[in-house]
This record gives structure tokens, sequence and C-alpha cells, in this order.
């Protein structure tokens, strides 16, 4: 897993996330990622689910599916949301893996709240120019 800044221009902050099946034989994904930002002073917040409608996706061996998780932008420079990692606990999974929050990403306008989603997993799409 990794965590790219996918942000479309400098008023909407997004960051995706790619999933890449590494095992030897297909599987499928389907849901939502559960995530935490964890802050700076080592707290963490749930980021709250999109009301978009998962679907199954499958992947072969080597296939990359993408989540993303969207919020507004700091354009005041008083934000106290300063995200350091992003927890994740991919869809029907129970472990979670820590990435780091991209260093480019936009500034994120805190607080934590409804206004930072998190998207269902989907497949195989450019994300800024990066094939996932």
């Amino acid at each position: 897993m990794e965590a790219v800044d996918s942000s479309p221009d400098q008023k909407v902050g997004e960051v995706t996330v790619r999933i890449t099946n590494k095992g030897a034989k297909a599987c499928s994904v389907t849901g939502f990622a559960g995530v935490d930002l964890k802050d700076i002073d080592g707290m963490s917040a749930t980021v709250h689910r999109g009301g978009e409608q998962p679907r199954i996706t499958d992947l072969k061996p080597g296939d990359t599916a993408t989540f993303s998780i969207s919020y507004r932008v700091d354009f005041s420079g008083d934000s106290l949301a300063s995200p350091t990692d992003i927890i994740v606990t991919p869809p029907n999974e129970t472990h979670s893996v820590s990435l780091k929050w991209p260093a480019e990403a936009l500034k994120l306008a805190g607080p934590y709240d409804g206004k930072i989603q998190v998207h269902p997993v989907g497949c195989c799409h450019v994300v800024e120019g990066v094939s996932a």
C-alpha cells in the first residue's frame, strides 16, 4: 500500500491510497477501508465514510485498486489538523497498515469531522498521471 497526493487543484484536497495484490492468486475487494488519521501530537481520528455505493473489484496478481480520502483545504493557516500518518484497515481485514501522510498534500482544514471522507475501493484508474 502507498498513499499519494491526488488533489485535482489547489482548492480540493485528496489523497489516494493504492492497494496492490502481491499474492499469486486473484482476489476480490469491496467496500470501505477503515481509515484513521494520526496527528502530529499522536492523537488519531476516524475518517467518516462517503455516501457512494461500493462495488466488487476483482484483482489479478499485480493489479492495483485505489480509494481516496477527500477533505477541505486550509486557506487560513490556522488549522489544528496536521496529519502525519494514515492508519488503514483494508475492507474485510482485521490488521492495519500505517502509511505516511503525503508531504506534498495540501494543508487539511481542521477539525477532523464529517467533511473529511473516505470513499470506497475502486479499480484500476489513473490517479494524477499515475497508472493505478
